[in-house]
């Protein structure tokens, strides 16, 4: 099957500082892009992410975004519970529909649209001081971050907590109804996946062993609502506490013999399957949490096609081990339409990097099916190479992919940009590529 969608993506102030037209423009000549979405809902991050100052922005050299905020106009009937979305206080930001401008010039030029909420939902600082109470906690009932700097740390909702549901579907409910959108993309952050959990681009295609599995107790969740939840399901809770309140403290090295322990287990030949056999309840903690993503991706998904049917939920990955996080593919992507499989190994600039990818793909693809389209995300940042990503897209076309996905277009440089196309020509990733017109000579 061809590669039928390149998408890219774009933030607000991308589309207020060049211009929107200037992106695609710039996106649909140079990497041939036919599908355009927002990043509609962004988390604290920097950005450019991966390099000191834009390589193209013309007013400014970087920017410090807002904590998730949302750049389309909400409509407040869309969010009858508690928590309602924030948008940006930023003057030359504030008060424009971000999402209806990209949409407007990306459908006179036939692209498809789309919206994604990224990794968080609620502003940290915000959440502590208002919604405590729906926080993701840990064994130690302390609230739980993510991978992030430490001005950035996430204070994470509890995603089985029913207010945080009620604004998922208010969210993806707003935005079905009342954009002209094909998708809604989310990589919202799951939960904690624990202190020594390692993030989005890994060095190595094998998964981590036991030590991960057993950092996971260091994360989330152990609220009320997950209490609540996993004793309805039968969970002996006061055990799960017990077994998982040791398991992080030897993970951590907490107290003196905790950390013998652990010293002792690192210097022998323990394996991931002994850690679950002796620890029976933190092994049927693993399942609930994957049971409740599995549920509410289901939420989610009910909640897009009941506002429009034809808008697909698009899961975008985050990790390079999701299962710490509580996010099983094979289960979840069953109420997916579409995934973006989200690896930017190619900035490590390195073919091992390219075979990181080439992994994470087949992984993916193997869980989500074969009816349902996969995107291969392409990292068009400095620190990838024209070679790596021209070898990406073979990953791509190798691993049984039905699109490719540009992160970021803000730190891309017009060279990468140039190698997507390059790539798509040279592994013959178009249908274009294998129709010839009558009569056409073969060259030698």
């Amino acid at each position: 099957m061809p590669l039928n969608e390149i998408a890219a993506s774009l933030y607000a102030w991308d589309l207020a500082d060049e211009g929107v037209d200037r992106c695609l423009d710039n996106l649909e000549a140079l990497a041939g892009v036919n599908s355009a979405y927002l990043v509609g809902l962004m988390h604290k991050e920097k950005r450019p992410l991966h390099a000191r100052f834009y390589p193209h922005n013309p007013v400014r050299k970087y920017y410090t975004p807002e904590d998730s905020r949302a750049y389309w106009i909400p409509r407040p009937e869309a969010y009858p519970g508690r928590i309602k979305p924030m948008t940006s206080s930023r003057e030359f930001l504030a008060g424009t529909d971000w999402l209806d401008t990209l949409v407007e010039s990306a459908r006179s030029r036939g692209m498809k649209t789309g919206c994604e909420i990224s990794h968080t939902i609620l502003d940290a600082q915000v959440a502590r001081e208002q919604y405590a109470d729906v926080l993701q906690r840990d064994v130690f009932g302390n609230s739980v971050g993510t991978f992030e700097a430490v001005e950035a740390q996430r204070a994470l909702p509890c995603l089985n907590n029913p207010d945080v549901q009620e604004y998922l579907v208010g969210l993806v409910t707003d935005l079905a109804a009342n954009h002209d959108i094909d998708f809604i993309q989310s990589c919202l952050v799951m939960f904690g996946s624990g202190f020594r959990s390692s993030n989005t681009v890994s060095a190595s295609s094998k998964p981590a062993g036991w030590t991960a599995v057993m950092a996971v107790a260091t994360g989330g969740c152990f609220c009320a609502a997950c209490e609540a939840k996993a004793r309805a399901q039968g969970l002996d809770w006061e055990e799960v506490l017990r077994q998982s309140r040791h398991l992080a403290m030897v993970s951590t090295g907490r107290d003196l013999e905790e950390a013998h322990e652990g010293t002792l287990l690192r210097e022998s030949n323990y394996s991931e399957t002994e850690l679950l056999l002796e620890n029976d309840a933190f092994a049927a903690w693993l399942l609930f949490r994957r049971r409740s993503i599995d549920d509410l991706f289901r939420v989610i998904s009910e909640a897009i096609h009941a506002a429009r049917p034809e808008v697909d939920f698009r899961y975008n990955t985050y990790m390079s081990q999701p299962e710490l996080a509580g996010l099983n593919f094979r289960s979840a992507f069953e109420y997916v339409d579409s995934v973006r499989e989200s690896d930017y190994s190619d900035q490590l600039g390195t073919p091992e990097g390219v075979a990181v990818k080439r992994a994470k793909l087949m992984k993916a693809r193997r869980a989500l099916g074969y009816d349902k389209p996969l995107l291969a995300a392409l990292g068009v940042r400095p620190n990838a190479t024209p070679e790596t990503l021209r070898a990406s897209v073979k990953a791509a076309v190798d691993a049984g992919c039905d699109g490719l996905s540009l992160g970021h277009y803000d730190g891309a440089t017009m060279e990468r940009l140039r190698a997507v196309a390059t790539g798509m020509r040279e592994w013959e990733a178009l249908e274009e590529d294998w129709i010839h017109k009558p009569g056409e000579k073969a060259t030698t």
